[in-house]
């Protein structure tokens, strides 16, 4: 009933160039406009310096194996959260097919992946104002009821070899804010419960974060671009939007499949990256890389943003942005930004490499 409300009268660009590259072409994994389409390197465990994406399998008995739909429907079915039509959100997004969205429980999320997946398993094109592709994009469970769960497990979620030490400098920032860790913690772990054809667009993780993914069920089909790519990407950078589910800051207008010959011709040059990830299988990408996804099936995918001793002068800039300008007066504002420097600078002093996973 809420879709219906929403009156979509055409789908976005990049669901429409997807329905159309997957009538067209049975190798979906593979981008014919660009000058080299690889596949994502895959070891046992992250390196433990991360230059480039790799992807490492989860134990069979990790604690999240079992995080699939069906488990936040019975788990998590009143939390709400926002459905969108073009994900993650960006400053400059104008047209009514891309900033439509609508707000929902995750159970109705998963009725509505379900039906698509027996309605339209396809994604054809001439169904795609019929059957409207929503994201359910970076919920954060563990922030809400899932507060129980996330400290049962949180120490476990790491994926092998990967140095994240946020936990140690996130203490630092709760401990001068009054804030509890964990609740602050939590809202970095999120989930993405996509029905097959929904679309992450192609961005970078904000403030030069590091990121994992890990999918816990069907398959995700990611492209990826590294960050000297930027000029071939025809970039494009915006400022905070205010949406619970976040924002991307930098973008890419180029449609992948099927790129404008004559605004973003030099995509013809760019070098792409691809990896379909499975249940049980970890992406992990370096800070600056772009990254495009598309739901091949009803998904859930686990993911984390995180900063390394690689990455770690740009945590900060998270930090800022836990403040909103406009709800706090003046000096509390200048008095927050002086403990925000402060913390900036005790992290660029910290050299230790041991992740900190004590609670």
């Amino acid at each position: 009933q809420r879709l219906a409300e929403l009156r979509v009268s055409e789908a976005t660009s990049e669901y429409a160039s997807f329905c159309r590259h997957r009538s067209e072409h049975s190798a979906v994994h593979l981008l014919p406009a660009v000058s080299e389409c690889t596949a994502v390197q895959r070891a046992d465990r992250a390196p433990a310096l991360l230059k480039v994406p790799v992807v490492v399998p989860r134990p069979k008995r990790w604690c999240g194996s079992d995080w699939t739909m069906d488990f936040w429907k019975r788990s998590q079915s009143n939390d709400w959260w926002r459905f969108r039509a073009r994900s993650p959100a960006f400053e400059h997004d104008k047209k009514a097919a891309d900033c439509a969205d609508v707000e929902g429980s995750a159970s109705e999320y998963v009725d509505y992946a379900r039906v698509l997946q027996k309605m339209d398993p396809d994604c054809k094109q001439d169904s795609a104002v019929a059957f409207p592709r929503l994201s359910f994009d970076s919920w954060c469970p563990f922030a809400s009821g899932g507060q129980e769960l996330f400290k049962s497990h949180w120490r476990s979620l790491t994926p092998p070899g990967v140095k994240d030490l946020s936990a140690r400098w996130m203490k630092q920032f709760a401990a001068v804010f009054h804030l509890d860790f964990l609740e602050f913690f939590a809202r970095f772990f999120k989930v993405s419960l996509g029905a097959a054809g929904s679309i992450s667009r192609l961005h970078v993780a904000n403030h030069g974060a590091h990121s994992w993914y890990t999918q816990t069920e069907g398959k995700r089909l990611f492209f990826l671009f590294s960050p000297r790519e930027g000029a071939n990407l025809c970039e494009d950078s915006g400022t905070t939007c205010d949406h619970p589910e976040g924002y991307a800051a930098l973008v890419s207008p180029v449609d992948i499949f099927y790129p404008n010959a004559k605004r973003h011709a030099q995509f013809a040059m760019a070098k792409a990256q691809f990896v379909v990830l499975s249940p049980g299988e970890t992406l992990v990408i370096p800070s600056g890389w772009w990254r495009y996804s598309v739901a091949l099936e009803a998904s859930v995918t686990l993911h984390h943003p995180f900063w390394s001793l690689e990455n770690r002068s740009r945590i900060s800039e998270e930090f800022r942005e836990a403040f909103v300008d406009e709800k706090m007066p003046p000096d509390l504002l200048e008095m927050a930004a002086r403990n925000v420097a402060q913390i900036h600078e005790q992290v660029l002093q910290d050299d230790d490499d041991d992740s900190d996973l004590d609670g």
